[in-house]
């Protein structure tokens, strides 16, 4: 593959405080690989994972829902402005050779929907709240064989991730 390993990381706007550490340090571990993050670049995992990204040196780009490009997070290295509200989260998704997910709430579970419609790999942190943990190692419809790859912890969640890149065709 020519192009850099593209990571689509979605999860909870919300400030919550685990969920953002954790997605700070895959932010962090996808810039340390040379991936580029993919994020909807608002709050919460959005903020969190571009600003463990970027501190590591990575390239993060933002899809946001609204018209200004200023309106993203302080930490995006990229930001476009789509002015297509949620209809950009299947943008996010078919961005992604694989999609993290981090907890989550309704805006995370249409993301997940279009990762599993458009078949792309999908990896789920048990460890945060939200759909992550609720939809981890599950198959979504019998439209694919696979499930939810689930990781219980930071280290099967690295080793996960790396072995779904790993097996990009």
């Amino acid at each position: 593959m020519k192009r850099k390993v593209q990571i689509t990381l979605i999860g909870d706007s919300e400030e919550i405080d685990a969920n953002n550490q954790i997605a700070y340090d895959i932010g962090a571990f996808i810039a340390d690989k040379g991936w580029i993050l993919i994020t909807g670049g608002r709050e919460g995992v959005m903020t969190a994972s571009s600003e463990g990204n970027l501190k590591r040196g990575g390239l993060s780009v933002s899809l946001l829902p609204g018209e200004n490009i200023n309106e993203g997070n302080p930490h995006s290295t990229v930001t476009i402005a789509t002015g297509i509200g949620y209809a950009r989260n299947s943008m996010n998704v078919l961005s992604a050779d694989v999609v993290v997910v981090v907890g989550g709430a309704s805006g995370t579970l249409s993301e997940i929907a279009y990762a599993w419609a458009y078949n792309k790999p999908i990896i789920a942190c048990e460890f945060a709240e939200g759909w992550s943990r609720k939809l981890a190692n599950q198959q979504i419809d019998h439209r694919r064989n696979d499930v939810v790859v689930g990781a219980k912890n930071m280290e099967e969640l690295k080793k996960g991730l790396e072995d779904l890149v790993n097996n990009l065709k």
